[in-house]
């Protein structure tokens, strides 16, 4: 649809770990957006009104608006932490082309951090779709590197998907893991990739996160050989702020 501009109210707020949260918004019936897509949301604080990029944590099959968000300290992500519920905001969208391709036979989700959200809205999607429009044997590889185990965003959430959505993995690479760690650790490398993948060349990567992690995932991908009309990329300029 179109972008459109719409006044929301703050519903809630939820934990998602250390330091991260999501905020939920009410969400009128004519708007409507795909998974993967964001939108813009200006809120208010004692300096005046500040706006925001954030991408759809939410899919299209909930009734509100999820944004997802590490609160960084920057003056935007304190004026957003200390709205109470019920305060009007305003938000426009949606916008983006960073869609989930259904007729792809292989595709591998490269993310980090608060990257996962763009990517939580395509699986929540699926899931309470039953994945209609799919191409049969459709593969679903999320490769998610966290800094520790705690700081996997969703991670319940992640693990339910995997029973829910046919042909989906979910693989955890932890830059700090625990001793009692069984899966990748360090980041998300060429190796890894290659050690989990049948034929890295063969799928269709998404990678989202921040600027520098966009990066480390292009330096992957120029390993590979990976032509660039088999990846989609969304990077969050805005990260910090």
């Amino acid at each position: 649809m179109a972008p459109m501009i719409f006044t929301s109210t703050l519903l809630e707020k939820m934990a998602r770990g250390t330091g991260t949260a999501s905020f939920r918004f009410s969400r009128p019936q004519e708007y409507s957006f795909q998974a993967g897509q964001f939108f813009l949301i200006t809120i208010p604080s004692p300096d005046g009104p500040l706006t925001h990029q954030f991408s759809h944590s939410d899919s299209p099959t909930e009734g509100h608006i999820e944004l997802t968000t590490r609160l960084t300290g920057s003056p935007f992500k304190n004026a957003l932490d200390a709205l109470p519920a019920g305060v009007e905001v305003e938000v426009e969208g949606p916008f983006g082309v960073f869609l989930f391709k259904y007729a792809e036979p292989r595709i591998a989700f490269l993310t980090g951090g608060i990257g996962i959200t763009p990517i939580r809205s395509m699986l929540r999607y699926l899931a309470d779709t039953g994945g209609t429009g799919r191409i049969e044997g459709q593969e679903l590889v999320l490769f998610y590197g966290s800094m520790t185990e705690d700081g996997i965003v969703y991670r319940e959430e992640l693990d339910e998907y995997v029973g829910k959505i046919q042909g989906l993995r979910v693989i955890p690479v932890i830059a700090n893991p625990t001793e009692t760690w069984t899966g990748h650790g360090g980041f998300i490398t060429a190796d890894i990739l290659s050690a989990e993948l049948s034929d890295p060349l063969s799928y269709t990567y998404y990678i989202v996160g921040p600027p520098p992690m966009v990066a480390a995932m292009q330096k992957i991908m120029e390993a590979l050989a990976v032509p660039a009309g088999q990846i989609m990329i969304e990077g969050f300029a805005g990260y910090v702020t």
